[in-house]
């Protein structure tokens, strides 16, 4: 516990001491007291002493007096008082004068000062402080250690904590989110360490922050604004004692979660794989992980398209995204990671919910530069299909994570990519021979041949959509021809078309294969 000098030279031990330069530093905060016994005392003594001696070690060196002055302010030592009449009488003038140039304060202490009982009336009040503080800190844990027992809100904890220490309070999860706060009636932001409330901007020493760790590891942080200018080291107690309890909460918090999502993993297992005696039971079950589960039902899976999530990212920080998201449309859902992907199951979707949620969620993830792909399930009316709708989801994921498609599908959607798909290189070599062999390597009339396809030989269409004069596309049909590609026939025309979603597949494939060698 700290007092500054100007509260020490109060004390009645101190009658009789006067400062007698340095007296702009009287506000140096005092934490222990020394004594100079030695004449190289730096080594001795540490910040915020207050420095008592006669000068007996050093009286008659004239070059240690010039030093000492300058070397105890550098040091942040509090003050030097100073004993006069045996060994020195009067302090000389470049150790005044160094006093004032430093804000240090000098003090003389009378001829008949025991400096002894100097020391003991500081450290008295130090030690009455100190056992102050810690009678204030074991009444804050138990008050705060009781509102956990009693199984408070957050918001309630840090509500009481406010009132404690008489300042807004905010609290942080580790990733940077606000979790509670003690006042909502004013506008709040942040913004590192400056924080805007209301009007008001506060930084610097407005602002107390507290982290709330285990070992190395962030739990989140807690946020006090000084609005009154009464920072005191009993609010800092106050917000340490807080930190800790936080610390234990949030990590049983964490171990009820993952015990509760190892549940619910077991419980998913289940459905997905048909494993349940009944619907009634998997409705019951359902209850109990507060999935207000009904029927119809749909599925939308959400994956980063990069696997290894960014050391900002967690998977609940990215769960509680994307489950705010589905809060944004008012929807009955729960958002579950599972397998690597985070579930959603819709309640009551109709034809068009599920599609337009997914197009909506991956929106918002590029707003906030997340790269996501997203599969769409068909509407479930049986629980008994969520299995076999389960498989289709995932298959329609690792059909996007192979082929470069379009970011949000439905499992309806992949057409002949889904059969494709199955089948080994060899077969798909097979085939892109046969039908499109003389095109390899020909990318421009590969593409005019594409084009053509999809518009029903539309060559005025065709041509629009290739960017190119309907004379030219006349020309490139002809060089179709001359390779021998029959544009008349409309089975070899769509056996063309599988062709080239063949050749997707292996491009996509051989891609893959490079990246996962770099």
């Amino acid at each position: 516990m700290k007092i500054d000098v100007e509260a020490v030279l109060a004390l009645p031990a101190y009658a009789g001491a006067t400062v007698i330069a340095g007296k702009e530093g009287v506000d140096r905060l005092v934490n222990n007291v020394s004594f100079m016994e030695v004449p190289d005392i730096l080594p001795y003594v540490s910040k915020g002493s207050l420095l008592l001696t006669t000068f007996y070690p050093i009286a008659g060196n004239e070059e240690a007096m010039r030093e000492l002055v300058p070397r105890l302010a550098e040091k942040g030592l509090a003050g030097l008082a100073v004993k006069l009449g045996r060994y020195v009488t009067t302090l000389p003038d470049m150790m005044v004068e160094a006093a004032d140039h430093h804000n240090f304060p000098l003090i003389t202490l009378p001829e008949d000062a025991n400096l002894s009982g100097l020391s003991n009336a500081v450290l008295e009040v130090l030690l009455e402080k100190q056992n102050s503080i810690l009678k204030f800190r074991d009444e804050i844990h138990q008050q705060l250690m009781r509102l956990l027992l009693n199984g408070a809100h957050i918001n309630t904890f840090v509500t009481v904590l406010s009132g404690m220490i008489q300042m807004p309070v905010f609290l942080f999860s580790g990733q940077g989110d606000l979790r509670a706060q003690s006042i909502s009636d004013e506008p709040f932001e942040r913004d590192g360490m400056a924080v805007k409330l209301g009007d008001r901007i506060f930084t610097g020493d407005e602002v107390i922050a507290q982290p709330i760790r285990v070992g190395e590891e962030s739990l989140g942080e807690l946020i006090a604004l000084d609005v009154a200018g009464k920072r005191t080291t009993t609010i800092h107690v106050a917000m340490e004692q807080a930190s800790i309890l936080l610390a234990l909460d949030f990590q049983r918090e964490r171990a009820i979660l993952e015990q509760e999502r190892n549940y619910l993993d077991a419980f998913l297992r289940d459905i997905l794989n048909g494993r349940f005696r009944s619907e009634e039971e998997v409705l019951r079950r359902a209850h109990s992980f507060n999935w207000n589960l009904s029927l119809p039902l749909g599925m939308i899976a959400v994956e980063q398209k990069v696997r290894m999530l960014p050391e900002s990212e967690t998977i609940e920080r990215f769960e509680r995204w994307l489950s705010g998201r589905f809060s944004d449309r008012e929807l009955t859902h729960k958002v579950i990671y599972y397998e690597d992907s985070l579930i959603c199951f819709v309640n009551e979707p109709d034809d068009t919910t599920l599609i337009e949620l997914g197009t909506y969620v991956h929106e918002q993830a590029a707003r906030e530069r997340r790269d996501v792909i997203i599969a769409c399930s068909s509407r479930i009316d049986r629980l008994r299909d969520l299995a076999g709708e389960y498989e289709r989801l995932r298959q329609t994921l690792r059909i996007m994570r192979s082929i470069n498609l379009e970011p949000v599908q439905t499992v309806d959607a992949l057409g002949m990519y889904a059969l494709l798909f199955e089948l080994e290189d060899a077969p798909l070599r097979r085939l892109v021979e046969r039908r499109l062999g003389r095109l390899l390597g020909e990318e421009e009339l590969l593409r005019t041949l594409l084009t053509l396809i999809r518009c029903q030989m539309n060559v005025q269409k065709a041509s629009q959509q290739l960017f190119i004069h309907y004379n030219t596309l006349r020309y490139r049909i002809e060089r179709l021809k001359a390779l021998g590609f029959d544009l008349t026939d409309g089975e070899k025309m769509s056996e063309y078309y599988v062709a080239s979603q063949a050749l997707h597949v292996l491009n996509s494939r051989i891609e893959d294969e490079r990246l996962s060698e770099l």
